[in-house]
This record gives C-alpha cells, sequence and structure tokens, in this order.
C-alpha cells in the first residue's frame, strides 16, 4: 500500500532502474550545496532552487529527465486529496533547471473510483493540451497485489488494461538553451556526478 508521495518516488525509482542509467529521488538543490556551487563559479544573483525534484532520470544518452510526480486518493468526505491542476505550478518552475523533459505525473489509488479518477484526468489533460505547455502530462491508475505496486496507464478512451511504467518522453523543454538553465544542470551533473552527454 502506497503511504504518500515520497514512498511512490521510491516505488517508481525501483521499476524505472532497469530502463535508466540511474533514477534519483527528492533532490532538493538547495542542501546540494547548489548555492555555494553557484556563487563560486557564477556569482549573483543567485537563482532560486525551487521546487525539490520528485524524479530524475538519467537515460542512455545521458539526457536529464525530470517528473514532478503526485499521488490520488480518497479522502475520508469521499472526495479526492488534490484538485485536478495540482503539480502543473511546480512542473513548470522544474522547465528553469533544463532538463530534456519535464513530466507531470498524477497517479490515483485504485479506492477512488475510476469515474473520479477520469474526471481528473481529462480536466488536467485539457487544460494542459489547450493552453499547449511543454510538459508531458500522463497520468496512471495504481493498484497493489502481493507487495508489487502495478500502473495502468489513462487516455482519453479509458484505463489500459495492461501494466506499464510511466513515460518519461514528451514535448521538448523550451528552456533547455538557457544559460541558467545550462548552468544549473552543469552543477547538477557535477553535485550527482552525472557525466555529460557523449
Amino acid at each position: 500500500m502506497i503511504k504518500d508521495e515520497l514512498h511512490l518516488a521510491h516505488v517508481l525509482q525501483e521499476q524505472l532502474t532497469p530502463a535508466f542509467n540511474k533514477v534519483y529521488t527528492n533532490i532538493n538543490l538547495a542542501s546540494n550545496r547548489f548555492y555555494p556551487h553557484w556563487r563560486e563559479w557564477f556569482g549573483e544573483p543567485l537563482p532560486s532552487a525551487q521546487p525539490q525534484i520528485d524524479i530524475l532520470l538519467v537515460d542512455k544518452a545521458l539526457w536529464l529527465l525530470s517528473a514532478e510526480i503526485k499521488f490520488f486518493r480518497k479522502t475520508k468526505r469521499n472526495q479526492t486529496s488534490h484538485p485536478f491542476y495540482t503539480g502543473i505550478d511546480e512542473a513548470l518552475a522544474l522547465l528553469r533547471f533544463g532538463f530534456q523533459v519535464v513530466s507531470l505525473w498524477h497517479f490515483f489509488d485504485e479506492a477512488l473510483g475510476a469515474e473520479e479518477a477520469m474526471k481528473n484526468y481529462r480536466s488536467c489533460s485539457s487544460l494542459i493540451g489547450t493552453l499547449d505547455l511543454p510538459l508531458n502530462y500522463e497520468a496512471y491508475w495504481m493498484t497493489d497485489a502481493d507487495t508489487y505496486v502495478s500502473f495502468y496507464q489513462f487516455s482519453q478512451f479509458g484505463i489500459s488494461d495492461e501494466r506499464c511504467l510511466p513515460n518519461a518522453y514528451g514535448k521538448s523543454n523550451p528552456l533547455k538553451s538557457n544559460i541558467d538553465a545550462q548552468r544549473i544542470q552543469d552543477i547538477l551533473r557535477a553535485v550527482l556526478r552525472i557525466p555529460h552527454q557523449r
């Protein structure tokens, strides 16, 4: 049983690791000596080191991809624990870090009910699509069986019958070539010991 987003991030790390060179979770740039690195190499002004990076993926080409994750569950009042648009703000803020692709992944607990989850998915998908936001938005139905969490992808037509892993690829980040974004990438790679692309 998934307890919270921190627990979900660790489950995702475990399941996504075989498909990527490395998967990191819950990175707080500020606590990774970001500001001293920035000041030493680039001086003032200091950019904000927020938001926290829920999932950072290093793919086989050494691209850095990120995902903001939100876990939707049923509350005691039989409502969803988040509004449909939750996470859009944080995902948009992650674009500033220069990741190749920034994803927003919504995960719906099976106890919430398929109809309520579908309504949330369609509302968020429509908002992101209508505004043409540069985010890779995906939503997944989650089931727990024998301590293994399974994910089933949402589409406009319903919920897939086949298990899958979250998709980290989609719209390219329009800020990835920004000079400050490239500097943040340099610091992130140095701190986490991630080599540059070959």
